[in-house]
């Protein structure tokens, strides 16, 4: 997505058709970018297999929603941890201390933040998928130098992400693979 004017015109977009993309083990399929909703939405197809999921971290611009289609994930939000099974939407504020588990052998989730935005660092680390499945190990490269430069000063323009303050505990650390940025 090279071009970064907005736009705010009708579309319908299938599954099947989005941008998709292969990162941290998951599939994430772009259904609505920044670029395509006027920056008011980015909305993620995410699969993800068993003890996936990030360490706790904070949204500072972005308010993060999960819409649970299949699957149980474990939540950490602030100190509290809480479960999300299907049928279940969990809303995380920004600046709000969060990280989550995968729970069930694959979770799926459609992933929404607002304002739009955070399509971009799936786009500059992923891998482009060539299915609707999870990765193999050997499926995902390591984004290039120039890619993650990329991506480093659009995240830092965007304010997508950034790690928990100092002192705040994991506790989802056992029940999740290691991290992988």
């Amino acid at each position: 997505m090279t071009d970064s004017t907005p736009t705010n015109h009708p579309f319908v977009i299938t599954r099947e058709e989005a941008p998709k993309f292969w990162m941290v083990d998951s599939l994430w399929s772009s259904l609505a970018t920044a670029e395509t909703t006027g920056n008011a939405l980015t909305v993620l197809d995410q699969v993800m297999p068993r003890r996936s999921g990030p360490p706790p971290h904070v949204h500072e611009r972005l308010h993060e929603y999960f819409y649970v289609l299949d699957g149980e994930i474990r939540f950490q939000i602030s100190a509290e941890i809480r479960t999300a099974s299907v049928g279940n939407l969990v809303s995380i504020p920004s600046g709000t201390v969060h990280g989550f588990a995968v729970a069930t052998e694959t979770a799926r989730v459609l992933n929404l933040y607002t304002p739009g935005g955070f399509t971009e660092q799936i786009s500059y680390l992923g891998t482009p998928a060539t299915g609707l499945r999870l990765p193999t190990k050997d499926e995902q490269t390591r984004p290039t130098g120039d890619r993650w430069n990329a991506y480093l000063t659009r995240s830092a323009e965007l304010n997508t992400q950034s790690s928990a303050p100092g002192g705040t505990q994991d506790l989802l650390a056992d029940e999740r693979d290691p991290f992988h940025p």
